[in-house]
């Protein structure tokens, strides 16, 4: 093996990492072995969504990463991921609204969603954004499974049952709504979706 090969950073993605969207990713609480992969991603911003947030005192690592590579860090409260099959919801609706009305506003691309193990909490704030684009149950399951294990009847009732406002930016991501109408969009079955705070009349 080379000098080059031996000197070249380790690169190490976050258990459960993967890409949602281009230019948003999932996974577990990043560890001091998954920095240099996430710096790889050029990130702005990171959503954390664990029950307290990130400082100085509670994970110097991180909070320095953050600062050194200019993230801006939001913290989404949540209450502890359950096990099993009678595992609690630990997220509310309002609180998956302002994630999503924060990884569709294109300033905040490329951006990286995590709690603590990549798996319940997330999986459920990903079947969320699956469903503003209008994704079959089926589908939206079988990626929660993928990366949770399992999905239990409050999972699934809590995906079905999603519903909210929400407030569209003016710099959208591309990808939101990539090949369908106005009419479609507009009668969305659980969602409404608004601009500067008016029912959108255009996309």
């Amino acid at each position: 093996m080379s000098d080059i090969e031996t000197n070249l950073p380790s690169l190490t993605p976050p258990l459960k990492f993967n890409a949602i969207q281009p230019g948003i990713f999932r996974g577990s609480y990043p560890r001091p072995i998954n920095y240099e992969f996430l710096r790889t991603l050029n990130l702005k911003t990171m959503i954390s969504i664990v029950e307290k947030p990130i400082s100085f005192e509670t994970d110097a690592n991180l909070n320095n990463f953050i600062k050194e590579n200019d993230i801006n860090l939001i913290h989404i409260e949540c209450s502890k991921g359950g096990k099993g099959k009678k595992r609690n919801i630990p997220i509310d609706y309002p609180s998956i609204v302002k994630v999503i009305e924060i990884i569709i506003d294109n300033d905040n691309s490329p951006c990286y969603i995590f709690c603590i193990n990549g798996g319940q909490i997330t999986s459920l704030v990903v079947a969320c954004i699956r469903k503003i684009s209008f994704w079959s149950s089926i589908s939206i399951f079988n990626e929660f499974i993928t990366y949770s294990n399992a999905i239990n009847h409050n999972d699934r009732l809590f995906i079905e049952k999603f519903q909210g406002e929400i407030n569209l930016p003016t710099n959208r991501v591309p990808w939101i709504w990539n090949g369908l109408s106005k009419v479609i969009i507009e009668n969305h079955p659980t969602l409404k979706f608004k601009e500067n705070k008016a029912q959108i009349t255009g996309i």
